[in-house]
């Protein structure tokens, strides 16, 4: 048997060291693709986001121009082109200035011909924005906007096809050598006192009215605003102004002493210059404003998405606030203009009240109470 099972083990001692387990190589790790240089980082940047970023450079060399149409100013347009192109030199930024209606008929008409010359509209009136999206004029672009998470979700649209890029707030101003920050409304309520007869401006715009109405926030509700019109016009004896400039000017003149819908950015331009102006901080503010679109058929897609990633940056929109004087009052905007109301209720005039508004006819029926054919 011995002898047996020496004979054996040559046999099966091959067999056993060919069971037996190999060492295992350890493998080669691939080192991570380094992320391609971009001109300009955003708080809550990715790799993806980076990426992304360095695509859109790369296309928009190749397309090298920029269509904006807007609202703005000259001096305003000149200026955040050129804070712009600090970071993309080589986009060319074209532009074409007009009034909101005007641009929507623009815009309208180049459609309707089948031509598509224009990337970037600012201020194509929301009230036409549903057909737009209808027919295919506006393109979803939300997504890009760096650290939108942290935004009041009142700021851009549901369908994420529009922003609000600034704010116009609303409030109650008076002139200081007439009225002392004592004897001062402090409310929309306070408006009512008599002691205010012959002394307070209404403009003709029902904005405000229509907003405290309607607006998304903390609003009034169309009984109570009706109820505080009714009142408004028969306990005061109204002096109107056809609109916020000029009422802004009856302020500053002292033709009246209160004007109670006027523009705070206009308060806050004449304050640098120590004019006798104050505004009033009402609660809740009136918040309406301008806002930015991207159309789908976009001649320079590429280009209009850096522009639009940058403008509505923290970066982008403090830079749009300084050239411009106004800015987003909503909060994680890091604007002044945030900070000036931070903590206040604000009452938002977005596409979806704006539509409301105009299909229960509140501009009509709220100029009907004060007398007035509405400034809208």
């Amino acid at each position: 048997v011995m002898l047996s099972i020496l004979l054996l083990q040559p046999i099966f001692s091959p067999c056993s060291a060919a069971l037996a387990p190999t060492p295992r190589s350890t493998p080669t790790l691939a080192k991570p693709a380094a992320l391609p240089k971009v001109p300009i980082k955003y708080p809550g940047d990715t790799d993806k986001t980076i990426v992304r970023r360095a695509e859109w450079i790369e296309e928009a060399q190749k397309e090298g121009t920029l269509i904006w149409w807007t609202t703005l100013r000259q001096p305003e347009i000149h200026s955040i082109i050129a804070e712009f192109n600090k970071v993309y030199p080589s986009i060319k930024v074209e532009y074409w200035r007009g009034e909101g209606e005007a641009i929507a008929s623009k815009v309208e008409a180049e459609f309707n011909s089948g031509r598509h010359t224009v990337d970037i509209l600012q201020g194509g009136e929301p009230g036409n924005y549903p057909r737009w999206r209808k027919i295919g004029i506006m393109e979803k672009f939300t997504d890009i906007i760096p650290a939108i998470e942290k935004l009041d979700k009142r700021m851009y649209a549901k369908n994420n096809d529009w922003v609000a890029v600034a704010s116009i707030i609303s409030s109650p101003t008076y002139n200081t050598k007439l009225i002392s920050a004592a004897e001062a409304p402090k409310s929309w309520e306070d408006l009512l006192n008599p002691k205010w007869k012959g002394k307070l401006g209404v403009t003709t715009d029902m904005k405000v009215w229509t907003n405290l109405a309607l607006g998304e926030g903390k609003s009034w509700g169309i009984t109570k605003t009706e109820e505080f019109l009714i009142k408004l016009k028969k306990e005061q004896n109204l002096i109107f102004a056809a609109s916020h400039p000029s009422g802004h000017a009856m302020v500053m003149s002292g033709e009246v002493a209160i004007l109670a819908d006027n523009y705070v950015r206009f308060v806050l331009l004449d304050k640098e210059k120590d004019a006798p102006v104050e505004w009033v901080r009402v609660s809740p503010l009136s918040i309406s404003g301008p806002s930015i679109t991207l159309q789908k058929k976009a001649p320079h897609p590429n280009a209009a998405r850096l522009f639009l990633e940058w403008l509505l940056s923290p970066q982008g929109l403090v830079l749009y606030e300084e050239k411009t004087r106004s800015g987003a009052a909503f909060p994680g905007t890091g604007t002044k203009t945030s900070k000036l109301v931070e903590g206040m209720p604000l009452v938002v005039r977005t596409e979806e009240t704006l539509l409301k508004i105009q299909e229960l006819g509140l501009d009509e029926k709220f100029a009907g109470i004060l007398g007035v054919t509405s400034g809208q």
